[in-house]
């Protein structure tokens, strides 16, 4: 899913599987049992506020970790990658252009109405449209028309094969309802209009302080133990263990794993650190000087010391990216044994003081240069990382000045496609397909408004590769793609992969994941319907 930048941490895939580990009193190794007890509430932190509950204006996790808990979606994803019903019952490609989707008959909206498969269409078509300036239009750039075919069916056409489609109605195409949309207008997703929904939690109330859901007793599905959810801003690494130890809250997504040792360590607290399937990375706007000039770009690169960060940023949590496209996307689509083989084939970026110091007296700032490099506050790493960088490029003449950003202002920054210079991002995908990200980060009509396209980075026969990826193709066919999109990344480096990490998961000892979390693809979907109470 994002693309979603640095705020989510990300949700992920089939390969990814966590290790668990759990602080304080000692307990017996694996899962804890669960019990059919209701759970009256949790509070859940995390380092920021949404931006909205609306997911065509929210393509970022902090924002979707109240959405996929309130909003349902058509299909969701399992703990393997597998594609499962959700509003859909089931569906069909009869061909490449062509998906149908045979709708439940028994949902009903949070006000009572029943869901009709014009609410269901509206909801996938306002997204597709190009004049609705939406952020999650990136995954839908193949779709051509999106109507009622029948009582309870929807069909989508598409202009073009789109091997990413399949998954879209996991990832974006969340039902809400067509006449509360229309009525809300521009305070869709708001604490005024946060939405109208069909999912097993409804929205009670919406800040910059957090959210708060109340469980939907009219819910169409399987009822879920916890009945109140309150997610609590907390940004602060020391602040939010304190209140875990204290009881304060009772998980997160979130905790920074360089301090892992640390929550490990907390009484009462059970940790979990699933792979994230996306890639952390330097940016270059490779439109604007001096971030035109390559050997400027080849010189930053070889100042950054990423195997000397792996312990002090992700306390050994994390391993260096060989690409932009996730480890865990690559052995989903390829298979390890290819995965592998790819890339190793690919050049790294060796930590070399001397050649940064070549490269840049080959450009054309031989004497360097000053610029601003945004971060955001909620990702220690990223300070650290820059701080390091900063220190290494002194000598040489390129001085950053770094600027702290609270997370909705960097984001919106994002979006709006200007200044971008250097950046350092982290993105993730949601799907277990490793063409996902492709479109999204080298894509010409991601580079704009609302695009993450952040290098500006999409020459013609990148364009091409990414027609290829869309298309129907054997797995050696897949490798060559992808594996022009590495190389192509290594040679002129609009980016520069730096870490994939292990995501940071606490969760009180009272409580447990049921089913455990295997694998990040679960956090896409509800995640609050996994938690029960624990046996003691």
């Amino acid at each position: 899913m994002l693309t979603r930048f640095s705020l989510l941490g990300a949700m992920v895939v089939a390969a990814a599987f966590l290790t668990g580990c759990t602080g304080g009193v000692p307990r017996a190794a694996g899962p804890r049992a669960a019990t059919d007890a209701d759970v009256p509430l949790i509070t859940w932190a995390a380092s920021g506020p949404p931006r909205s509950l609306d997911i065509a204006h929210a393509l970022d996790t902090r924002s979707e970790l109240p959405i996929v808990a309130a909003f349902d979606a058509l299909l969701t994803i399992d703990a393997e990658g597998r594609l499962q019903p959700g509003l859909a019952k089931s569906w069909s490609s009869p061909d490449p252009l062509t998906y149908v989707y045979q709708l439940r008959t028994d949902v009903k909206f949070w006000n009572g109405a029943p869901m009709t498969a014009e609410d269901v269409a509206y909801s996938l078509a306002r997204q597709a449209d190009p004049a609705s300036g939406t952020e999650s239009a990136l995954y839908l750039p193949a779709v051509k028309s999106v109507d009622v075919t029948g009582p309870a069916e929807v069909t989508v056409k598409l202009s073009r094969p789109d091997a990413l489609f399949q998954y879209v109605p996991a990832i974006v195409w969340f039902v809400q309802q067509k006449a509360y949309v229309q009525s809300a207008g521009k305070d869709l997703g708001t604490g005024q209009k946060p939405g109208m929904g069909t999912g097993a939690y409804q929205v009670t109330s919406f800040s910059t302080d957090g959210v708060h859901l109340r469980r939907n007793d009219g819910y169409w599905g399987v009822r879920p133990k916890v009945a109140e959810v309150a997610i609590k801003v907390i940004p602060d690494p020391d602040a939010l263990r304190l209140a875990m130890q204290s009881g304060a809250v009772d998980g997160t997504f979130d905790f920074p794993v360089q301090r892992a040792r640390q929550w490990e360590q907390t009484r009462g607290v059970a940790t979990v650190y699933p792979q994230s399937p996306g890639s952390m990375y330097l940016s270059f706007d490779i439109t604007q000087a001096p971030f035109d000039d390559v050997h400027v770009r080849r010189a930053i690169a070889a100042a950054v010391d990423r195997q000397g960060l792996l312990q002090p940023a992700f306390g050994g949590k994390a391993t260096l990216a060989a690409s932009m496209i996730s480890g865990v996307q690559l052995s989903s689509t390829l298979g390890k044994e290819k995965s592998d083989q790819l890339t190793k084939s690919i050049p790294g970026q060796a930590f070399d003081l001397a050649k940064a110091r070549a490269e840049l007296a080959q450009s054309a700032h031989p004497q360097g240069f000053t610029t601003e490099v945004p971060f955001t506050t909620s990702q220690p790493w990223a300070q650290l990382t820059l701080e390091n960088l900063a220190t290494n490029l002194a000598p040489l003449g390129i001085r950053l000045n770094l600027k702290a950003l609270p997370d909705q202002q960097w984001v919106a920054q994002l979006y709006a496609h200007q200044n971008l210079g250097m950046q350092i991002l982290r993105a993730s995908g949601g799907t277990p397909y490793a063409g996902e990200m492709a479109s999204v980060l080298y894509g010409k009509k991601s580079a704009g408004p609302n695009g993450l396209n952040t290098a500006n980075f999409f020459p013609d026969d990148i364009q091409r590769v990414l027609v290829q990826l869309a298309e129907p193709a054997g797995t050696d066919q897949r490798a060559e793609q992808l594996g022009t999109l590495m190389r192509a990344t290594a040679e002129q480096l609009p980016y520069v992969p730096l870490f994939e990490s292990q995501l940071g998961i606490a969760i009180a000892d009272r409580l447990t994941f049921d089913p455990p979390i295997s694998t990040a693809f679960l956090l896409n979907s509800n995640w609050v319907s996994l938690i029960r109470a624990a046996a003691k």
